[in-house]
């Protein structure tokens, strides 16, 4: 099953690239009504990595993260997991808190609330940019916050969809807001048995 993603080629990770800066487009223009500042957000490139090779690029399956989990329903089953190492996930909350570096891995119910939020904006923005591209339907569930060592939290899309699931597409996603900048990681982790349809329906057919 797996093989699936090894096989995508280049424009099939370029088209999703192309609805992914839409995407990214439209949750900097949610996210700079929210903070009422300025936010630009891109997309650097498109990857379809294991789940250890995406561990390895967030600094280890030990390293901790914060991961906001969407599932997803519809005409496609997937699962949208937004991962960011926890100096990104601070950044992030001095972007929409107002608050620096933490000295604990811990969050308190604002901090949490953030982040849940953040990871609403971007996966309904991803999801709806797809929409108009796929005319298909999606039906997202309520995002669940983790906080853990990235080998854990990668295991809760395995543990709900099976261990079939053995590649992410991967999202660079970069935030930039005034001088500061973020990097975190979009995971687009579509069933297997549906990538050929997801990819036929966005108007790229397989060689």
């Amino acid at each position: 099953m797996g093989d699936k993603y090894s096989d995508l080629d280049a424009l099939k990770l370029d088209a999703l690239r192309e609805v992914a800066n839409i995407g990214a487009g439209n949750a900097a223009t949610a996210l700079a009504e929210l903070i009422h500042q300025p936010v630009k957000m891109s997309v650097p490139a498109v990857h379809s990595l294991s789940f250890d090779q995406v561990a390895d690029i967030i600094g280890g399956a030990d390293a901790i993260v914060a991961g906001i989990l969407q599932e997803v329903s519809g005409d496609l089953k997937a699962d949208l997991l937004l991962l960011l190492p926890w100096s990104q996930a601070c950044l992030i909350l001095d972007l929409l808190l107002g608050r620096g570096a933490k000295e604990t891995f811990t969050l308190d119910a604002l901090e949490a609330s953030a982040l849940e939020e953040l990871g609403n904006i971007m996966a309904n923005s991803f999801l709806n940019a797809l929409a108009k591209f796929t005319n298909m339907k999606f039906n997202p569930r309520v995002p669940a916050l983790a906080v853990d060592m990235a080998g854990a939290v990668l295991n809760l899309p395995l543990a709900r969809l099976g261990e079939k699931f053995e590649r992410a597409l991967v999202i660079d996603t970069e935030f930039h807001q005034q001088q500061r900048s973020v990097t975190g990681y979009f995971l687009f982790i579509p069933a297997p048995e549906d990538l050929e349809t997801f990819f036929h329906s966005l108007g790229v057919v397989s060689r």
